[in-house]
Formats: C-alpha cells, sequence, structure tokens
C-alpha cells in the first residue's frame, strides 16, 4: 500500500505540474478543442439545444462538465460561465485521469491474485505505467472525450467484474454517451457475464472443480462445453433452461442498452452523429496489423526478448502450414483493403502522418516487407494471453476487431481501449520490465509533451501556431 501512496503521489505531482506548464504553452483551444470547448460552454449556460454540427460524438463530456462545475459555482457564490472557461474544461479531464489512475489499480487488483504480489510493487508499477500510457495521458491536458470516455468504460468493466452488472450496464450508457464505439465495450462486458454464468453451469453440470477446467486446453474446453450442452438440449432440458434464465438475469441491463442503441442508429441514420463525411465505416483490415504493432511497441519489454523471438522461430519451424497461410491472406488484406483517409495523407500535426509517410510510403511494397513484422506482433500477442480461456480470447477479439477494422482514418486514440483491456489481462510481468515500461512511457511523454509545447510551426495558409500530438 505504501508503495501504491508513493505512486499516486508522483503521478498527481507530474500531471498537475504538467497541466500548469502546457497551459502556459497553449491556453487558447486548440484542433479538437475549436469545437468542444464553445459547445461545452453553450450547455454550461443551459443551452442544450445548440449544436455544433462539426461534433461527432454524443453530449457525454458536455453534460458531465456542466454537473461537475455547477457545484463549484455555486459553492463559490459566482456564475458558471465564470468558469466554463478553458482552463476548468481541461482541468475536468485532469480529474478524469485521477479517476483512471484508481480504477486501473482497482481492475488490477480484482483480475490479479493479489498473493502473487505480496509487496505491491507490481501492482504499483502496473497501474503506474497505465495512469502515464502516453497516448492517453497527452490527451489529460486538451479538452477531448478520450480521458473521460476511458474513465467511464473503465467504471463499467470494474463494477461487471464485481458482479454488479446493472451498474455495469448504467455506466456503459454514460460510456455511450462520451463516444458511441464504446458499445463495443458493453457487448464485452456481457460476454464476460454469460463466460462467468457458463463456467459456473459447466462445473455443476460437467461435475468439474475450477482447477480441472483451468487445466484444460482451449480445444478441449470447447468440446466439453459443446458435449455438456448437447447432453442437456437431449436430456436434460431443465438444466439448460435454467442456465439461460442465470444468463439472461445477468445480462439483460446490457441487453436494454443495446437495444437502445440500435434505436438511436435507426433514428441517427447511423452511428455518427454532425459530419459524417470523415467517419464513413469501410474494411480496413490492416488496421488489426496497425493495432498489434502498436501493441508490441508499447509493451516491448513484455512481449519481445531475445527468448520470445527464438520460440517465435521455432513456431514458424513447427508451423510452416500456418505462416504460409498467414502470409497469404495478409497479403490479400494489405493489398486489397488499405484505406488512406484525408486527414492522414494531408495533417501532418499528427504523428501517424509521419508514421505513413516515412514508412508506409518511402516504396510501394514496405506494406508487405511488414508483414514479417505482424506476424510476430500477433504471434506475441497471443502469448501473453494464454493463460486466458477460449471464451475470453474469442470475445476479445471479436470486440477488437469490430473497434478497429471499420475505422478508415488511421489514429492511435482509436486504440487506446483495445490495448488498455489486453494489458489489463496480461499477467503482471517482471519486475525489470515493469520497471522499463515505466521508465518508457516517462520517456514518451516527455518527448511527447515537449514536441508540443516548444516545437510548434506554422501553416502558410492560416494563422496561429501548429503543434504535434498523437
Amino acid at each position: 500500500m505504501f508503495v501504491l501512496a508513493v505512486s499516486f503521489v508522483l503521478f498527481s505531482i507530474s500531471t498537475i505540474f504538467t497541466f500548469w506548464y502546457l497551459y502556459g504553452k497553449q491556453n487558447d483551444p486548440y484542433m479538437d478543442e475549436i469545437f468542444h470547448v464553445p459547445q461545452a460552454k453553450h450547455f454550461c449556460d443551459g443551452n442544450f439545444t445548440h449544436w455544433d454540427p462539426m461534433i461527432t460524438t454524443l453530449p457525454g463530456l458536455y453534460l458531465m462538465t456542466a454537473g461537475l462545475l455547477q457545484p463549484i459555482a455555486s459553492l463559490l457564490n459566482i456564475s458558471i460561465m465564470e468558469i466554463c472557461t478553458t482552463y476548468s474544461l481541461r482541468g475536468v479531464n485532469v480529474l478524469f485521469c485521477f479517476g483512471n489512475f484508481y480504477l486501473i489499480y482497482a481492475i488490477l487488483k480484482k483480475l490479479h491474485n493479489p498473493f502473487l504480489d505480496e509487496s505491491g510493487l507490481k501492482l504499483a508499477m502496473s497501474t503506474l505505467a497505465l495512469g502515464w500510457f502516453p497516448v492517453l495521458y497527452f490527451f489529460t491536458f486538451l479538452y477531448y472525450t478520450d480521458p473521460g470516455a476511458i474513465f467511464m468504460v473503465l467504471l463499467m468493466y470494474l463494477f461487471c467484474l464485481h458482479d454488479s452488472h446493472k451498474m455495469a450496464a448504467i455506466f456503459g450508457v454514460a460510456a455511450i454517451l462520451f463516444r458511441q464505439t464504446n458499445v463495443i465495450w458493453v457487448i464485452y462486458m456481457a460476454g464476460l457475464a454469460i463466460r462467468k454464468e457458463l463456467s459456473i453451469w459447466m462445473r455443476e453440470t460437467a461435475g468439474k472443480k475450477v482447477d480441472e477446467l483451468d487445466k484444460l486446453s482451449d480445444w478441449d474446453l470447447f468440446k466439453l462445453t459443446l458435449t455438456t450442452l448437447k447432453d442437456c438440449a437431449l436430456n436434460k432440458r431443465t438444466l439448460l433452461m435454467k442456465l439461460l434464465s442465470s444468463i439472461l438475469k445477468q445480462v439483460y441491463g446490457y441487453l436494454i442498452v443495446g437495444i437502445g442503441f440500435v434505436l438511436f442508429i435507426i433514428l441517427n441514420g447511423g452511428i455518427v452523429v454532425g459530419d459524417k463525411t470523415q467517419h464513413t465505416a469501410c474494411l480496413n483490415f490492416p488496421q488489426l496489423f496497425y493495432f498489434f504493432t502498436m501493441a508490441n511497441f508499447f509493451g516491448v519489454f513484455h512481449l519481445t526478448s531475445p527468448f520470445k523471438m527464438l520460440d517465435f522461430l521455432k513456431f514458424c519451424l513447427k508451423h510452416p502450414l500456418y505462416v504460409i497461410m498467414f502470409f497469404a491472406l495478409a497479403f490479400l488484406m494489405v493489398n486489397y483493403y488499405t484505406h488512406e483517409h484525408l486527414y492522414l495523407l494531408s495533417d501532418n500535426r499528427h504523428y501517424t502522418f509521419y508514421v505513413w509517410h516515412k514508412i508506409y510510403k518511402r516504396h510501394r511494397y514496405v506494406k508487405f516487407a511488414l508483414i514479417p513484422i505482424y506476424l510476430y506482433s500477433i504471434w506475441a500477442f497471443i502469448v501473453e494471453l494464454k493463460h486466458r480461456d477460449i471464451y475470453w480470447k474469442i470475445l476479445y477479439f471479436v470486440c477488437l476487431v469490430v473497434a478497429t477494422v471499420p475505422q478508415k482514418l488511421l489514429e492511435y486514440r482509436y486504440f487506446i481501449l483495445p490495448y488498455l483491456i489486453y494489458r489489463l489481462n496480461m499477467r503482471y510481468g517482471t519486475n525489470v520490465g515493469l520497471m522499463h515500461e515505466v521508465l518508457l512511457y516517462i520517456v514518451l511523454n516527455i518527448a511527447t509533451l515537449y514536441l508540443y509545447a516548444e516545437r510548434p510551426f506554422k501553416w502558410s495558409h492560416e494563422d496561429g501556431l501548429q503543434r504535434f500530438i498523437w
């Protein structure tokens, strides 16, 4: 507990200092803030009918902001508009940042056996690393939807892990109000609830203990489940109905949220509100490869080592057919389903612009030459999930595909939640690996925040300074 307290103090001091420092460098709304800040001010002023058509997300951030600032204004005996400033609005995200730190700690503690980490050092370092996760941490200091959207999903996740599914569903609604694509993680929570009920039912029906089920391979567990379901369908229908009844009891809240979301899509004419022109869905399968590569970069001290690379080579030699099939499928995906969004090609403020132009656009065959890296990244990614059962893996990868593939724009912010869910469910790792992970994130944060604050540049066609962001 002492180690965690020290970590939180370090996290708080660094975050507050960085907030003041960056606000001093850029105190006017920047990039998407030019839409978010005025919209928030309308909500603070009680004008809930005005809507900027350039905003594509639901009004969760603005409603939460007004709800947080109004009591403060009342306490200070001033108008809410006096404190509804860019400074205060960004400060709301700092509060979400602190909240995310606690939720990450609570989820890690719930997911991992505390007796495996009696000193709490691994828990503290994992919490600190994910609290400082560079892509998310950067947007703490701008008035963007990301910190609040992550907060609501993590809160939903925590309640789900504690089997409080009604509360989880309620926070699922809040998560969707921050960002519509969070409905994917509502489905994930429903899947976790079903998985747990199925596990309980399997132990009772198949006469298996917890440790016996845990020792089964993925394929054996899957076969046992199918055999048990078939047997119950033919001979023990009462038990099968009991299973369906218990599942419905746990997931009906998520089901209501899902039905409500479908009605929203029908009435809205799509998932996006406001400007739909730059947010059309497509089949961008290489997004999966970009995600796995990014995950390997940020999780390098867990996913890459000389021993793991040696194991990877052994895997390739042992399963040449799998390797050939992957190369063929990856080639088709890259060749026929690679999309280049206008923003990716033209907006040189984002790091993805330079990744695309300096790597992918360097030569027409580079995108194919990266396939071996994709293969290793996926293999290493899956290896770190070998302690999770087949149902968790299927659920996670389905949600990952739905969260990434339809996105035409390569945007690292879209990868935050899939990576956090993955990283939270990884094994703790070694103390050395965790320490290196924390140091890596500190260095990346310092570098990105320095470039943002100290290396602005100008566009010839537009006034004002431009700054680098993720």
